[in-house]
């Protein structure tokens, strides 16, 4: 753990805090470049990582602190904000967090669930996983294995020669850059605390994923995930379940595949759901953005997870205004807002004025088109 001296960097105070309260899941990626850090003027032990763009602070995730100190945090950082004439929004907040900013006045909304894994608990037998457990062996029959690539113990040129081509890949198809706001990057260079899974056929690379602490629940987290164009059957499920075995074996207590984005499957309000899906997904639908959001949550449900926990944007004031949706399409990818996307966002943002209006049963054959 690094020492707390004056002569501390904003960064090293940042991951200093990090290490003892890091809670939310992608809370290690506050560490990545671009971010701003606030420090309590008030004697609070933390850090709140934010970024500011359109006249709004957008925080990434949970405020890096005690529990208890999270209400008096938040509400300072809101403060801050105010006195710069800028809204305010935390930005794929857990639950815990979510309830204590709905006391400090903050809206919310549901914007997907993340699973889960308890790795002392995990356990694919049973016809339930029967699919799963024929893609692991496939993979195997085809001559892949799973390893952890330590850079920090021996560096592998040759592997991670591979890793950067994945990632070129990768980012050529998507169309545009690695996210960076709440998302990591490869960060061979630099991986500090990072841990590396590889799926290898002989010396060749299929696919890898690069994971990050969660320090305050013994956790990890499967931040990055890269694979070939076309992988051999099974990769993806067999560089998993064995990723999970071998941090099960080091002692780690959960581990999560991050959120599923608009998954709904333990929705508090049906109403509101159905609006907030609507608007999230004309803003979120733009070619090159975000992967289409069914398939990702069953990608990760059957893997079998423990339980599945809410992730909420939340914002001050506390009405929704398209600038969040904005803002957030910045944080993302910086380079990617242009002058169309952010015509096409006033005018859906426009049209879902009047969805309050509409039928539910209606406005739900909308969203499942």
């Amino acid at each position: 753990m690094i020492k707390q001296t004056d002569e501390m960097t904003d960064r090293e105070r940042a991951q200093s805090a990090l290490a003892r309260y890091g809670y939310q899941s992608q809370s290690y990626n506050i560490l990545t470049d671009g971010k701003s850090y606030f420090f309590s003027s008030a004697g609070i032990d933390g850090v709140i990582s934010y970024v500011a763009h359109a006249g709004m602070a957008l925080a990434a995730g949970d405020p890096v602190c005690r529990f208890e100190d999270l209400g008096k945090f938040a509400a300072e950082f809101r403060q801050f904000c105010t006195t710069r004439k800028w809204r305010c929004c935390f930005q794929a907040v857990t639950e815990r967090c979510e309830h204590v900013l709905d006391e400090l006045g903050f809206g919310a909304i549901k914007i997907g669930e993340e699973p889960i894994f308890d790795l002392s608990q995990i356990n694919w037998s049973g016809g339930h996983f029967k699919g799963l457990r024929g893609d692991i062996n496939s993979a195997k029959r085809k001559g892949l294995s799973v390893v952890e690539y330590q850079p920090l113990v021996e560096r592998r040129p040759d592997l991670e020669a591979q890793m950067e081509e994945l990632s070129r890949q990768w980012q050529e198809f998507k169309g545009s850059h690695e996210f960076s706001f709440l998302i990591g990057s490869l960060s061979l260079a630099d991986p500090v605390d990072r841990k590396f899974f590889i799926a290898l056929r002989g010396e060749e690379v299929e696919a890898f994923v690069v994971c990050t602490p969660i320090y305050a629940r013994n956790g990890i987290y499967f931040d990055l995930m890269r694979r070939k164009a076309s992988p051999v059957a099974g990769t993806s499920q067999l560089l998993i379940t064995e990723a999970f075995r071998l941090l099960s074996e080091q002692g780690f207590s959960m581990a999560t595949l991050g959120t599923a984005p608009l998954a709904n499957e333990n929705v508090d309000d049906p109403d509101q759901n159905l609006i907030v899906e609507l608007a999230m997904r004309i803003a979120f639908n733009s070619p090159g953005y975000f992967h289409r959001y069914k398939p990702l949550y069953q990608f990760k449900d059957q893997f079998g997870p423990s339980a599945w926990e809410s992730r909420y944007l939340a914002y001050w004031p506390n009405r929704f205004h398209p600038v969040i949706v904005y803002a957030l399409l910045k944080a993302y990818d910086p380079s990617g807002v242009s002058g169309q996307l952010k015509r096409q966002l006033q005018a859906a943002w426009k049209a879902i004025q009047a969805v309050k209006e509409i039928p539910q049963a209606l406005l739900q054959k909308i969203i499942e088109r």
